[in-house]
């Protein structure tokens, strides 16, 4: 069976043309894009009851870092190769070298954040730079798909070292650049740094020449609500959508190659 990873990157090469063929679907015809479009419905129903269940607040702020990523990994998984390893011009960072960043600054962050809480009141307002240098050590072997892998894992383990704070934790004072803040600003930074980099690779993407389909624009939705059903705890549900979606490809490319069948 397929994995998500395959799935998404599965809908991600349709466009239009393929997108516009017959599908069936409670035994009534519709076209291939609503495969899509019927699972990110499924996806949004499962999200309603995850949303209302009580979490801690940590919880709920990392949730949508996990969205962030879930809309990154749906923007770059797949991407062709030729793509990966270019910058839109001298001196600015390709794919990889942003998904390095990510990888590195997730796990300063996570470290960053931990430190805060723990430290005794008297320790040093900042972690020591040793501690923080054993994060920029990154495998960044591979392609993008095995970066987002990677920069997946980093994310898992800063929702299970975060994610079940005590409210007396989330006001703990700490230091981002040259300001002092406290640990829920530095909750808030894990989404904001992920987005800020989702820009600059769309950036990068379009100033290379790289089009978007319509099926990746489509399926990155569904990874970034398959994120947040994980931020919010609901793994199984989003195990439960993501079999769907691998259903539905399966599904489809029967439909699109029984089409192909018929026309030659």
């Amino acid at each position: 069976m397929a994995t998500l990873d395959e799935a998404l990157a599965g809908f991600a090469e349709l466009d239009a043309a393929e997108l516009g063929h017959p599908w069936t679907w409670r035994e009534g015809k519709m076209d291939v894009r609503h495969a899509l479009y019927r699972t990110l419905e499924d996806a949004q129903e499962l999200l309603v009851p995850a949303a209302a269940a009580p979490l801690p607040e940590s919880a709920r702020i990392l949730a949508l870092a996990q969205r962030a990523f879930g809309d990154l990994r749906g923007l770059l998984i797949g991407l062709p190769a030729e793509h990966f390893d270019r910058g839109p011009a001298d001196g600015e960072w390709s794919i990889r070298q942003v998904l390095r960043h990510m990888i590195v600054i997730e796990r300063r962050y996570e470290m960053q954040t931990r430190y805060a809480i723990d430290r005794a009141d008297d320790d040093p307002m900042r972690i020591a730079a040793d501690r923080l240098g054993e994060a920029e050590v990154v495998d960044d072997r591979g392609d993008a798909t095995a970066l987002l892998t990677r920069l997946g894992a980093a994310r898992a383990e800063t929702n299970r070292s975060l994610g079940d704070l005590p409210p007396a934790a989330m006001t703990r004072p700490t230091q981002w650049i040259h300001y002092q803040i406290d640990v829920r600003f530095r909750l808030h930074r894990f989404a904001a740094h992920v987005v800020e980099h989702t820009v600059q690779c769309e950036k990068t993407l379009a100033a290379l020449g790289w089009r978007v389909t319509e099926g990746r624009a489509i399926a990155r939705r569904i990874s970034a609500a398959l994120g947040e059903l994980e931020g919010l705890g609901a793994a199984a549900e989003a195990r439960e959508i993501e079999g769907r979606l691998v259903e539905r490809l399966a599904s489809v490319k029967s439909t699109l190659a029984a089409g192909a069948a018929g026309r030659g």
